[in-house]
């Protein structure tokens, strides 16, 4: 891989994560950090042109919450929380947010170092059909194949709250592109986040204050700030 110039430069830390990810089984691991530099060279509108700076990827920052809970469950998981900071749907650009997205995944995992596992919790409350609109396929497909082929962690659970009354609208579009291993994971409820987990791991939501007295959305700002230098290191080791 390290002959072929469009793929990403990578190092022994992101082998010790793909090798974690797939159970320390070698085969496995190559195949998924294969496809992770194929996809990151081929997905240029998704993987290039990672400016933190940028108008349009700091709009996805300003109109979402992209949170890691600080404490983890008894199992040693970590908590990672998405939901909508601004609910109007012509503030949404899909491909931009896909963008902001992976971006966000990639900072989280280069601070983390190799989890346990993550357990990632999706907040539907706000959402809207307008919403459903602004789904493209192209950055909604490669999203899909990065996350089941190619993303180095060991997800546990996705959990899908405030369920929305259109969910089957939004199943219909995803599902074909869902593969079963995934799909076992998802779970859905009406419900908000205290009936899944107790508070004390989820104190920004609890208080929308963090341990530091800063609010949930500073904290998702100020964090998004760490990313063009973790960006670098990424693809410059």
């Amino acid at each position: 891989m390290k002959q072929q110039p469009r793929f990403p430069a990578y190092t022994k830390d992101h082998a010790y994560l793909f090798l974690h990810a797939c159970l320390w089984v070698m085969d496995d691991a190559k195949r998924a950090l294969q496809k992770y530099c194929q996809i990151r060279a081929s997905s240029t509108d998704i993987f290039e042109n990672r400016d933190v700076e940028d108008k349009a990827i700091q709009s996805v920052f300003d109109i979402t919450h992209m949170a890691s809970m600080p404490i983890k469950t008894r199992e040693g998981y970590k908590v990672i929380y998405y939901r909508l900071a601004d609910t109007d749907p012509a503030k949404v650009h899909f491909g931009n947010a896909v963008k902001a997205f992976c971006m966000f995944n990639d900072v989280q995992i280069s601070e983390d170092g190799i989890v346990e596992g993550y357990m990632v919790v999706f907040d539907m409350k706000g959402l809207k059909l307008g919403h459903l609109t602004k789904i493209q396929l192209g950055p909604l497909r490669t999203f899909m194949q990065y996350i089941q082929e190619a993303h180095p962690v060991r997800l546990k659970k996705i959990y899908v709250i405030h369920t929305a009354s259109f969910i089957n609208q939004i199943m219909a579009i995803v599902k074909p592109l869902i593969k079963s291993e995934l799909l076992s994971l998802l779970h859905f409820t009406p419900r908000g986040p205290a009936d899944i987990f107790p508070l004390s791991l989820l104190p920004e939501l609890s208080t929308m204050l963090t341990p530091c007295g800063t609010t949930l959305a500073h904290t998702s700002y100020v964090f998004t700030l760490t990313i063009a230098a973790i960006m670098n290191d990424l693809v410059d080791d």
